[in-house]
This record gives structure tokens, C-alpha cells and sequence, in this order.
């Protein structure tokens, strides 16, 4: 009995500890995603954009929403096959999940049509009908088809505002019209307010305003364009806007007279302004380029404004995250921690914002704790501003009222990839700055404005900002000028000046310069600028004898696992580059990448190879190329795309200014006059792309992947270069 027990305790211990080697620790667990809520659409049809709208992806463990995933479909994506197809989402230490979505196959040359429309205006409280509406194709009347829209016949229309009717029938292309709904007109004053009339530096009150609907019931949850206890700075007449959802608006006027017993009181205001940092979060030498690094920016800025942070400001002109190693490895979210413990006050969107996405963008939004602000990006079909962008900012320094517009250059979209631009629209900021600079001042009693644009504000490289020179005028609401001060980015300038008495500045880009405008305030009731001076400083320089900030410095280590080893060797060079030489290099390796791996791209050998000089952001020096000169040379993650062109696509590519394109000596055209040609999503997918190519197919590989494995190989920039 004592020998069968050993036996069975020798047999088990073997079984257990047999199960692992003693040299090999067993990997851990990878946690796991989880979609907590579908999208709001999963069925599409053929040439329709993708879009995973409305889902919501949490770790399954912890119930915490999920940003940085990657879906095997990107927003935007022309969903060019039919059928069931898997959409794939993927996160570093975490077991993948999907859902899948059906995709109806259309033929092109079906081409619904509407011939007669039905109601298209409504009264707010109506029936949505699509009554009267006549549907055909090759004159004859469709009768079978599905209609799109937020409503559904008979329901009723109590949401005002525009809404897309889709038109659909299985294998046809869709058409689309679009309904207004009215707001009710039963919104009316009962009784005015008891003071109409007021002193500069008098207190707003509505007290004594009665508002009462269509039915003679008193409304109480308005809203007023004029804040309660707002102080009166300004002088004039002032239209007081009542809102409430559902109802038109209604209004009555105040009157406010100057005062005479006010004294005159006096401060001074200093800006701190960067400018298209892109990244660049430690400090280098390059050849020519100083980057100060945000440990010692952050540094010199507490310093700064430690002992008069009530008179102080910190900014933001935009392109923040996309071209540094850090910031690119982690999406960003190293430097919106290291611009929260600076404690930027303000940042206005710029086109690079965009490159990783919406959800990015939503991202810095929520996580930044100054946010983001632009007047002029809306999405491009509701005409709607997204929801966590805000047109200006308003910040209290004790006495002081500051408004900080946003501004986005007009038509960004075209530095911005297409599948992701085509969501939204980026009309003239001009009008819109107007309006916000007279609602700040009028309504919010803002005594300065600032305007943020992620715009050059030259019409070159060189001269004044002509293009805002309405905003360097006197408004007719307000009295005042529409700005005070005109901040700039996005072409990496320096540059500062007086435009029509209206200061501007740029601060070059990557952490090369800081901006300092320094306002003496003078006034009564409200201030008003005084005297301006502004300067534009080298920020290697100029943090030279300041300490690194430890606590920038420690988010190196939170992030240490995403980062990697920024200094992986990946090629030696034997001679420098300018960033347009590079180019070649990149377009070389394209090129090759795509006819030495047929089996990735459908056995397809291309003859042309093009890529922006744009997307080549600096110069490459002798000797050692690493993962972080990487990043810093060629961050982009366009896709490439295999492009189907006529001999007229590949001479528009070859003639572009802003591309570099290398071709065979020979270019083969089959029969019907076409050629293949590589090119990336950046060119594909611009609004002009259809006179580069007739028509092309997007692929996983990245330009940079091919760049990396063009330096790695023995048959490609060893021999040529």
C-alpha cells in the first residue's frame, strides 16, 4: 500500500512540474478587448465609406473604455468588395475581438435618379412623409427601393435643423436629398425685464423677464446669448438672443451708456506661444536643428510663470503630436501629458491632429485639460461642429476677460489624408472669427481677443497677413478691433510683426522656438491694449541654463513599453540628404518593394512610384539612420496603393511640383492604355486624386514599411545608393 501511494505522488509530480521547464517562464495572459456597443451601422453597400460610428471597445476586465486599438478598416475606407467582411480590432497585450459587416454589392453604371421630389421643407411638429417622391432609372419608375434618414415615415418632426434622405436599391447607386425641419415660432416676452438701461461696469440681470409659449404657459429653461451678472464693458446697444430647443429664437435690447466715475486701471498681459511642435519631445542637436525637448520647455515656462501665472497665458498653434518617436509610439499620449503638467491654457486643432483618425482627435480633445477649440471645422454632412471642439475659450485672470478664438486653415482638408478629410469641412474662418469676437466681447464681456490659427496668415513666405486684414478692422458691434492678436503656424515660419496695429507671431516648429507677446493693458470698465511687444526665441538657446523637469522626464519611463529602443540602427549612410533627396529614396524603395513582394500586391509590376516631398519632414545626416531618425525623417503612416493610370495620370504625376516620381525607362501600357503605378493614400485619396490614377486599390503595407525594408535589404540601397 505504501509503495502504490509513492508511486501515484511520484507519477503526479511529474505530470505537474513536467508541464513547464524550468528555463521557460509560462507568457502572461494577455488581457482582452471587448465591444461593450456595436456600431451604429454594419450594413453597407459597395463604394461606401466605412465608418464604425457609435462603437464602443472597453478592456473586458476593468469595464475601461478603449482608444488606441487599431480596426483592420480604417474611417473613410471606400468599401470597394461586397459581402461579409471581418473587421478586425487589434491593441498591443490584448487578445483581438472583431465584428463583421455585410457590404451589397452596386453596380456603377445603375444610377438611380429622382424625378419628382416630395416635401422637403417641414413645420417643426409635422409628419415626415416621402410622399410625391418618384424614383427612376433608364426612364422607368423604381418602385422597390429603401429609403435612409433619421426618421421614418409618419414620425414626428419635433428636431429642427437639415437631414440626408438616402434613396437605395440592392445593386444600384444610392441618391440622396435633404429635408429642412423648421424650429416652432411659439416662443413670445410677456414682460420685459425691470432694467433695460445701464451704466459701463453695471451688472447685467433679466429680473422681471416673463417668457411664455403658445399656450400662454410661462417657460423658464431659456436660455441667454447675455449671462446672467455679466459685466458691462462695452458702450451701445446690445440685442439679448432667447434660445430654447424647438422654438425660434426671440430678443430684446439693453441700452449701456458710458461712465464717467470709473477710474482708469492698468496690467500687463505675456503670452507664451509654440507652434507646431510635431512630437519633438526630447531635446537634440541635428546638423542645424536645436529642439529644446518639452522637459525643457516645461522647464523654462514654470520658471517663467511660477511667481504671475494671473498675468500669464500658454498656447498652442496646433501639430502638437505626429512626427517625434515618443509622441508617435505612444499616438500622442506622451505629449498631452507632458502640455497637462506645463498647464497649457488653449490649443486650436491643426491638420495633423487628424493623421491617426477621429477617435485620436476625440482623444486629445477629452484628455487635454486645456481641450481643443476651432470655429471653423464642421462635418462635412450635417454642417454640425463636432462636439468636442469648441469655437474660442474664455479665461478669467482676476480681473482680466480673455477670449481665445480657434481658427483652422480654409480647406485643411487638403493636408489632411482623404478618407479621413472627406468627414468634415473647413470653410473661410474670417466670418466666423467675427462673429465669436463680437458675441465675446458683447455678451461675455471679454476685454481682449486672441485669435489661434493653425493658418500661415501669409500669402507666402513672406509680408503681412493680408488674408486676415478684415480681422485687423473695427467692428460695428463692438467698436473694438475683431482681434488683438493674430498667432500662426503650420509652414514652421518665424516670423512676428504689427499688421494695421494688430500684433502677430509664429514660432518655426519642433520645439525650435517660443514665441513671448508681452500686452500692457490700460482702461476703465473694460481693458483694451495699449502697447504690444513680442519676440520670437530660440528655445535650445534660451533653456539652456534651466534645469530638465523630472516630471516630464519620468513619462519616458510610464511609456517605456510602447516606445521601444529609439536608438535600433537600421541602416549606416555614407553620405547626407536633403529631405527632397530623400524623397528619391523613399519613392526607390517603394518602388522595389512592390515588384520584389508580387504575392502581397496581386502579382502586380508597377512602373511608376510617387510620393509627396511633403512627407519627407527632415534631412538625413552620415552614419548611423535609427529608429528615431526614422520617425523624424518619414513619419507618416500612408498605406500604399497599387494605381491603375492612363499615359495622361502618369505625366500629371511626373509634372506635379510637391511629388517626386521615378518610372522605368520603359512604361508598359496593356491594351486598353493602362499601367500600374504606386503611389500612397496621402496622393490617392486627395480631393484631385482621379487625375493621377482612374482608379486604385489600397494595401496593408505602409510606405514606411517599405522604406525600412528597402535600407535592410542587400539587393536595394546598398548597391543603388
Amino acid at each position: 500500500m505504501k509503495k502504490k501511494t509513492f508511486f501515484v505522488v511520484f507519477a503526479l509530480s511529474i505530470l505537474l512540474t513536467g508541464c513547464v521547464s524550468p528555463s521557460q517562464e509560462p507568457e502572461p495572459a494577455k488581457k482582452g478587448l471587448y465591444i461593450a456597443q456595436m456600431p451604429t451601422k454594419t450594413t453597407f453597400y459597395q463604394y461606401e465609406e466605412f465608418t464604425s460610428e457609435g462603437i464602443s471597445v472597453i478592456d473586458k476586465t476593468s469595464g475601461k473604455p478603449m482608444y488606441d486599438y487599431t480596426m483592420s478598416l480604417k474611417e473613410g475606407d471606400i468599401l470597394e468588395n461586397a459581402g461579409v467582411i471581418p473587421v478586425n480590432i487589434t491593441m498591443d497585450d490584448y487578445t483581438p475581438t472583431s465584428y463583421s459587416i455585410n457590404v451589397i454589392e452596386v453596380d456603377l453604371n445603375k444610377v438611380l435618379e429622382i424625378t419628382a421630389f416630395p416635401k422637403t421643407v417641414f413645420e417643426y411638429g409635422n409628419y415626415f412623409t416621402t410622399s410625391g417622391l418618384v424614383v427612376e432609372f433608364n426612364d422607368e419608375v423604381i418602385t422597390d427601393f429603401t429609403i435612409e434618414c433619421e426618421f421614418r415615415e409618419g414620425d414626428s418632426l419635433t428636431t429642427p435643423g437639415t437631414y440626408d434622405v438616402t434613396i437605395r436599391k440592392d445593386g444600384y447607386v444610392a441618391v440622396t436629398y435633404t429635408i429642412t425641419v423648421k424650429h416652432q415660432s411659439s416662443l413670445a416676452i410677456s414682460a420685459l425685464p425691470n432694467d433695460r438701461e445701464y451704466k459701463t461696469g453695471e451688472a447685467f440681470s433679466s429680473s422681471g423677464l416673463v417668457v411664455i409659449d403658445q399656450d400662454n404657459q410661462i417657460v423658464t429653461d431659456y436660455e441667454l446669448s447675455l449671462e446672467e451678472g455679466s459685466i458691462l464693458k462695452y458702450e451701445g446697444t446690445i440685442t439679448v438672443t432667447i434660445s430654447k430647443d424647438g422654438f425660434d429664437d426671440i430678443s430684446f435690447t439693453i441700452n449701456v451708456q458710458k461712465s464717467e466715475e470709473i477710474k482708469e486701471k492698468s496690467r500687463d498681459l505675456k503670452v507664451y506661444y509654440v507652434n507646431d511642435t510635431h512630437g519633438s519631445f526630447i531635446r537634440q542637436k541635428d546638423g542645424n536643428n536645436y529642439e529644446a525637448g518639452m522637459s525643457y520647455i516645461s522647464s523654462y515656462l514654470k520658471s517663467e510663470t511660477s511667481d504671475n501665472r494671473e498675468d500669464c497665458l500658454i498656447l498652442s498653434g496646433g501639430d502638437m503630436f505626429q512626427g517625434g518617436l515618443e509622441s508617435n509610439e505612444t499616438r500622442g499620449d506622451i505629449m498631452v501629458d507632458a502640455m497637462n503638467e506645463i498647464g497649457f491654457d488653449a490649443m486650436v486643432v491643426g491638420n495633423h491632429e487628424f493623421d491617426w483618425g477621429e477617435q485620436h482627435l476625440r482623444k486629445f480633445a477629452t484628455n487635454l485639460d486645456c481641450g481643443l477649440i476651432s470655429s471653423n471645422i464642421f462635418y462635412s454632412s450635417k454642417k454640425t461642429r463636432p462636439d468636442y471642439i469648441e469655437p474660442y475659450k474664455i479665461i478669467d485672470r482676476d480681473d482680466l476677460r480673455i477670449g481665445i478664438i480657434g481658427a483652422a486653415r480654409k480647406d485643411m482638408g487638403s493636408s489632411i489624408t482623404g478618407s479621413i478629410s472627406r468627414a468634415f469641412s473647413f470653410p473661410d474662418p474670417v466670418s466666423y472669427v467675427k462673429q465669436y469676437s463680437d458675441g465675446l466681447r458683447m455678451s461675455h464681456g471679454c476685454d481682449v481677443i486672441i485669435t489661434l490659427f493653425h493658418d500661415e496668415g501669409f500669402e507666402g513666405y513672406e509680408g503681412s497677413p493680408t488674408k486676415f486684414q478684415e480681422l485687423t478692422t473695427i467692428s460695428s458691434v463692438s467698436h473694438a478691433k475683431y482681434t488683438d492678436a493674430m498667432f500662426f503656424a503650420h509652414d514652421h515660419l518665424r516670423k512676428s510683426g504689427t499688421f494695421n496695429g494688430v500684433p502677430f507671431m509664429e514660432a518655426g516648429c519642433n520645439g525650435t522656438a517660443i514665441g513671448e507677446m508681452t500686452f500692457s493693458l490700460k482702461g476703465t470698465t473694460t481693458y483694451s491694449v495699449n502697447s504690444c511687444s513680442y519676440e520670437v526665441k530660440y528655445a535650445y538657446t534660451t533653456t539652456e541654463s534651466y534645469a530638465n523637469d523630472s516630471a516630464i522626464d519620468a513619462l519616458t519611463k510610464k511609456y517605456a513599453d510602447k516606445i521601444g529602443n529609439p536608438n535600433e540602427v537600421l541602416y549606416t549612410f555614407s553620405k547626407s540628404y536633403s529631405s527632397d533627396a530623400f524623397t528619391e529614396v523613399a519613392v526607390n524603395a517603394m518602388y522595389w518593394y512592390v515588384n520584389s513582394n508580387p504575392s502581397i500586391f496581386d502579382n502586380t509590376h508597377v512602373y511608376v512610384a510617387s510620393h509627396n516631398t511633403g512627407g519627407v519632414r527632415a534631412s538625413v545626416s552620415k552614419g548611423q539612420f535609427t529608429r528615431r531618425n526614422l520617425v523624424k525623417v518619414f513619419p507618416f503612416d500612408n498605406e500604399l496603393c497599387i494605381q491603375t493610370c492612363t499615359s495622361n495620370n502618369i505625366n500629371n504625376l511626373l509634372n506635379h511640383v510637391y511629388y517626386y516620381t521615378y518610372k522605368e525607362n520603359e512604361v508598359i501600357f496593356d491594351e486598353n492604355g493602362y499601367t500600374k503605378a504606386v503611389s500612397i493614400t496621402y496622393i490617392t485619396e486627395s480631393s484631385y486624386g482621379s487625375r493621377f490614377q482612374k482608379s486604385f486599390k489600397k494595401y496593408e503595407p505602409t510606405a514606411k514599411d517599405a522604406l525600412i525594408a528597402y535600407l535592410k535589404s542587400t539587393e536595394g540601397i546598398i548597391k543603388k545608393w
